[in-house]
Order: C-alpha cells, then structure tokens, then sequence
C-alpha cells in the first residue's frame, strides 16, 4: 500500500514536471519568433530604394569636398545596387556599384559594396583623375523611418589591388516612394 501511494506522488511529480518542461518550452519558442519577428522587421527597414546626397571629405583635416547624389538599392537577402552621379568622376569610367549590407543593430546596418574605375583619367578639376581599378565603399547606415544618415569611408584601388586613395564620406537620404 505505502508503495502505491509512493508510485501514485511519483506519477503526479513526474506529470507536474512534464508539465512545466513542456511550458517552459513553448514559452521559450514563442520568445525566438517574436526575436526572430522583430530582426525581421529591422532588416525590412532598409529594403527599398533610397535617394541619397553623399558628401565626401579629407578625413584628417574634415575639408568637404563636392556633394553629389547617389542611388542606394536594397533588396531581401542582403544585397544591395549603387549608381551615382559624382562630378569626380568625368563621363563613363565608372560602373554601377554591387555590394551587400547586414543589420548590426536597431535600425543600423552595416554596408559594403563596389565598382568598377573601368579606364584611368586625367585630373581635370575638380574632377581629380582615377586610376583604372575598383572603389570600394564601406558605411554604416542609420534608419529613421523613410530618413537614413550614413557614414564610412571609399577606397580607391587600382587594377593591381594596390590602395592608391581614400577619402571619408557621409551622406543623407530618403526613401523613394
């Protein structure tokens, strides 16, 4: 008898301890969704298309160089397109830009891409002349609702790899609608 009733509070121990193993499991499930819903929607608020006015600078001295403006493309999946009309560069020796971006935080992403200096031109002010290479442009990206800001730096290397220049840039945009 006194093993039965033992079996009987070890049967209820056992079923109270299932009980809240199973609890504490679809608690803990429905916290990752909400995460996971939540860096989902971070990382959907940088998808679009993004007007952008870049501002590029001497980043020792913090002289601005000539504003221009910018195409930023940002598609599901981490991968983004670039096109801009600098007045650096003189008609036709840049292609578009190609890169990617990751969320790095709320509402701030981290983004990388490049382009193609297709042949090298002269300097002709204000345009400063290009080796034939790759620029390649890193930024950190701040996301106000359709507002962005950015900061980060372009890199100019010519067809060999080699760093040939370099420059600070920040930049401001809106989403396109």
């Amino acid at each position: 008898m006194i093993s039965r009733i033992l079996d009987q509070h070890g049967a209820a121990r056992l079923i109270t301890a299932l009980v809240l193993i199973v609890g504490m499991l679809f608690a803990g499930t429905g916290l990752t969704a909400q995460a996971r819903s939540e860096q989902d929607k971070s990382k959907k608020e940088l998808v679009g298309t993004w007007r952008m006015k870049v501002t590029p600078y001497d980043c020792a001295t913090g002289a601005e160089r000539p504003a221009f403006r910018s195409m930023l493309s940002f598609e599901e999946g981490g991968t983004l397109t670039e096109t801009a009309l600098s007045p650096a560069f003189q008609p036709g020796p840049r292609g578009p830009g190609h890169g990617i971006w990751n969320a790095t935080g709320d509402h701030t992403y981290q983004i990388v891409f490049e382009a193609f200096i297709l042949f090298t031109t002269e300097p002709n002010p204000p345009a400063p002349g290009f080796q034939a290479g790759v620029q390649r442009v890193t930024q950190t990206v701040e996301v106000s609702g359709n507002q962005s800001t950015t900061n980060g730096s372009a890199e100019f290397f010519d067809i060999e790899g080699n760093l040939v220049s370099s420059a600070c840039t920040k930049a401001v945009g809106e989403r396109m609608e």
